[in-house]
């Protein structure tokens, strides 16, 4: 009886919590000059970077994955449930700086493993639709909204003028993952050529599934002259062997296809990996750039010290939120990671 009860009380703080103010929404006419992104927030810690965050005047802010910690307490792995997923969205809404933020700016997100449910979590994952209602409904997704009647979260909005059209792109890197393919060197030999994780690439497996690509495809086709393409996951690099899509080898070439066959600048931005930097390439001659933040409330000096030869410049091993600055006058685009004492690193390109 006391189970059932406590949960009674937790559905209740959650709803009370998260009606308290109305979350303000991005008009698709609005044009775009910044977007702040972040990922990774264990809702038992001090959130205080909210504060940072909105004193940047963001447009729009991306929560590019583990908005929540919805399958461990900091201690314990465990199973989600309806209880346990109200009871952390709850925990995160208490916040008050988050709150405040909330109240403030709008709010797009994506999910990585710990929203969605399960560590490193794919296609198979069980409770993934209760996940998915608890999560747009946290996020207040109209429920009129087709995100709520096909599968996965993904989604796709253009802003602004025609010239100063920015679209949003929100990749969904979990409800269609296909397994991972574990390296054949043990822990020793992996760290010998600094590799951290575990995995190597699964040319037999897809992370987007054919019915997102095919939505991929057709939004890349609509004219913008900017685009922000968001993933959980790190895309560019490739070599840590973590949960990326270098795992996915296929994917990731399929993906640099599209881009390079799509019209104006597009941006990709990641979170997972608990520190930030910036990377960048060049497929059939056209440059992408990679800006990857994570870590709202903790980070992971092993994973920042990772190689990676596509980095530009340093990694942030810090807290730390990230910026896409658009000069639509000067036809530039500002890369930027911040962490508690401003802006940390900047790199900027022209378009």
């Amino acid at each position: 009886m006391e189970k059932y009860v406590l949960q009674s009380l937790v559905l209740v703080l959650f709803i009370s919590c998260t009606n308290q103010k109305p979350q303000p929404v991005l008009s698709k006419d609005q044009t775009i000059s910044k977007i702040a992104i972040g990922s990774c927030a264990q809702q038992w810690l001090p959130q205080p970077i909210w504060e940072q965050i909105g004193q940047q005047k963001p447009d729009a802010f991306l929560f590019i994955g583990d908005a929540i910690y919805g399958d461990w307490d900091g201690t314990d792995v465990f199973e989600i449930s309806e209880a346990t997923l109200d009871r952390d969205y709850a925990r995160l809404q208490s916040i008050p700086e988050f709150a405040d933020f909330r109240s403030k700016i709008p709010i797009l997100a994506t999910w990585d493993n710990h929203d969605y449910g399960k560590h490193n979590g794919g296609a198979e994952f069980k409770h993934k639709e209760l996940s998915k209602r608890k999560f747009l409904d946290f996020f207040k997704e109209p429920q009129n909204s087709e995100r709520r009647y096909t599968p996965g979260i993904y989604d796709a909005t253009i802003y602004g003028p025609p010239g100063k059209r920015a679209q949003i792109i929100l990749l969904d890197t979990r409800w269609f993952k296909g397994p991972f393919l574990l390296d054949t060197l043990d822990t020793k030999a992996r760290k010998k050529i600094g590799k951290v994780g575990k995995y190597i690439g699964n040319p037999n497996a897809s992370l987007l599934g054919e019915q997102q690509w095919k939505w991929l495809e057709q939004e890349l086709r609509k004219p913008a002259e900017i685009r922000c393409i968001v993933s959980s996951t790190q895309i560019i690099p490739d070599q840590k062997g973590m949960d990326e899509w270098g795992n996915y080898p296929n994917d990731r070439n399929r993906l640099f296809n599209y881009i390079a066959n799509s019209s104006g600048t597009s941006i990709l931005l990641s979170g997972n990996v608990h520190f930030g930097e910036i990377s960048t390439l060049t497929y059939h001659n056209k440059p992408i750039y990679e800006l990857t933040s994570s870590g709202l409330t903790h980070i992971n000096e092993t994973y920042g010290n990772a190689e990676n030869k596509y980095r530009v410049g340093k990694p942030l091993i810090d807290l730390n939120f990230g910026c896409v600055q658009i000069d639509w006058q000067k036809k530039n685009i500002a890369l930027q990671l911040m962490n508690s004492e401003g802006l940390a690193f900047e790199h900027i390109l022209n378009f």
